[in-house]
């Protein structure tokens, strides 16, 4: 696993990934669209955040292939509440080989399910570019995962790598960002002249125009803010 991940790390840098901030852009306009019919009224940002980082996974990681992307999410979702539920329960390898709990008929479904969807769209990218359709697999996070497979490097991908890492990818994202941002926001909610000092910094580097991967690097009080949350984790570990 740790050879997969060093050939999803070299396939995957940051130079590509800027390429991804009109993905982003476009799920974040949608989420304050709808944030504006509800002003004056309780927002659940945990649960926005969700759905915002669900969105912005499923686009940056299957691109065109979004909608079938969003199925996919949806039943690692399932899985991941299922795994989580399951964590503690004792597990005898004979009995469950004779009588498999609900849970472990569920999850084992999920997971062909997972790995059916994604080489449904693996198999459509590969017969587009034979076809000459398209002139590559993709640069979205699974066309560049798929480059990787037919690489003929040491560093290529077999096909359950590839589905492996398309469930981490989710499973890191999902929960990291959500948090993440969760937790800025409130801070920003409890200290409003960082609040102040944020708008004015985004304002004065963009103006009316949209974030791009240039102007995000010159951010310097965005980056203080998305760096505290790390800040507290590590004091309430030495402590």
């Amino acid at each position: 696993m740790v050879e997969a991940s060093e050939a999803c790390q070299s396939c995957f840098p940051w130079g590509k990934l800027k390429g991804q901030s009109p993905a982003v852009i476009a799920s974040v306009e949608t989420m304050l669209e709808k944030w504006k019919g509800q002003e004056g009224k309780e927002i659940e940002v945990f649960q926005e955040f969700r759905l915002l980082t669900s969105e912005v996974i499923s686009r940056t990681a299957f691109g065109s292939n979004y909608l079938e992307g969003e199925k996919i999410l949806s039943m690692l979702k399932e899985l991941s509440v299922i795994m989580s539920r399951n964590n503690f329960k004792t597990r005898i390898p004979l009995i469950n080989k004779l009588w498999k709990p609900a849970d472990m008929l569920r999850s084992e479904e999920l997971a062909k399910g997972i790995q059916d969807c994604v080489m449904k769209i693996v198999k459509k990218r590969e017969d587009k570019f034979k076809k000459g359709e398209a002139d590559s697999f993709g640069n979205d996070f699974l066309g560049l995962l798929v480059n990787s497979y037919h690489s003929k490097d040491n560093n290529s991908l077999s096909m359950e790598d590839l589905v492996d890492e398309c469930k981490t990818f989710y499973f890191a994202g999902q929960g990291t960002i959500n948090s993440l941002l969760a937790w800025i926001v409130l801070l920003l909610a409890t200290h409003g002249d960082w609040q102040e000092k944020a708008r004015r910094e985004v304002i004065d580097i963009f103006g009316n125009r949209n974030p791009d991967s240039e102007g995000i690097s010159k951010l310097k009080i965005v980056s203080i803010l998305s760096n505290i949350p790390k800040y507290f984790v590590s004091q309430s570990q030495v402590f």
